[in-house]
């Protein structure tokens, strides 16, 4: 595992809400990130794991191959729940120490192309206008915002090294078209990938494709109010210029590739568990409350109790 000579924190917390599928989002967390300074050859890494509470400016790669790339921002995140129901995942992938998938609807019922899962319920074509725009602070904008990708990682608990987890590309594509057929194969998406060519290259956490030099690693089991293990709360948020994608139609299909366990070099930062799922921010988040809408819930229930300990009385 490689040492960081510069490391901050950023907290963040969110509580999803999930009535007419609204979210609220408040900061709990805290972040941290490293950075080793080099060029894209030698690669950053941004540490999710080390560091205490505090905020500082958003974690992201000085390079990347799409044109204002170093502006997506990598953030720690803790959803609770974070559970398949809840969570609404439009990619999984599982597969022990290196892994990989893309979303897509096609490639088999259950197991899809490369290391997808649970095709087409939870691994399933996305059209662009499916997501919705968010500023920094995951409140709704109009535009000029982000659109937003979050992680829940299904690793081993706490106390348990396989906890980590290297997150190692990051490729997100548009086309107008569907990039995949039913005539495609393991090898031929591979390749696709390897290429580039899955339709118009949005953003890219590495440069060439082949390359693992930018990545990031997550400790599946951290949460600010103890610990967890496993799918039920989220990990990891990625931020996503919207700029990024000028020109591309609202009915484009968005496909987003990733790649984890690459920089498993001591043997803990691979996959070792279930499967790991993604899922995009959509509609109107409501703004945060500060907890104000459960504590006006529990003002309301208390003459509601008192008022039937009463009749109880009476009847006594």
């Amino acid at each position: 595992m490689k040492k960081f000579n510069k490391s901050g924190t950023m907290t963040l917390r969110r509580v999803i809400g999930n009535l007419l599928n609204q979210r609220r989002f408040l900061p709990i967390l805290a972040v941290a990130a490293g950075f080793l300074s080099g060029s894209n050859a030698v690669g950053d890494e941004i540490n999710l794991v080390t560091g205490s509470s505090g905020f500082v400016n958003p974690d992201n790669f000085t390079t990347g191959t799409s044109a204002g790339g170093s502006g997506t921002i990598y953030r720690l995140i803790d959803t609770i729940p974070a559970g398949t129901g809840v969570f609404q995942p439009f990619l999984s992938y599982q597969q022990r120490g290196e892994e990989e998938g893309v979303n897509t609807s096609l490639g088999g019922s259950g197991q899809g192309f490369l290391d997808d899962k649970r095709v087409p319920k939870w691994n399933h074509d996305v059209h662009l206008n499916e997501l919705g725009q968010v500023d920094i602070n995951l409140k709704p904008v109009s535009s000029g915002g982000y659109y937003a990708f979050e992680l829940d990682a299904n690793e081993t608990g706490v106390g348990n090294p396989n906890r980590l987890l290297s997150i190692d590309d990051i490729r997100i594509y548009t086309k107008s078209s569907n990039p995949f057929s039913s005539n495609d194969n393991d090898t031929k998406v591979s390749n696709r990938i390897a290429g580039d060519t899955l339709g118009t290259l949005r953003y890219a956490q590495n440069s060439p494709s082949t390359s693992t030099a930018n990545w990031v690693l997550i400790d599946a089991s951290r949460r600010t109010e103890g610990s967890t293990s496993g799918s039920g709360s989220s990990d990891m948020i990625v931020l996503v210029p919207t700029s990024l994608f000028a020109g591309a139609g609202a009915n484009d299909f968005l496909t987003f590739y990733t790649k984890n366990g690459s920089h498993d070099t001591a043997g803990d930062d691979g996959s070792d568990a279930g499967f790991e799922e993604w899922r995009f921010l959509s509609g109107t988040p409501s703004v945060p409350d500060g907890g104000s809408t459960l504590l006006l819930l529990g003002s309301a229930l208390i003459p509601l109790g008192l008022l039937r300990a009463r009749r109880e009385s009476n009847k006594a």
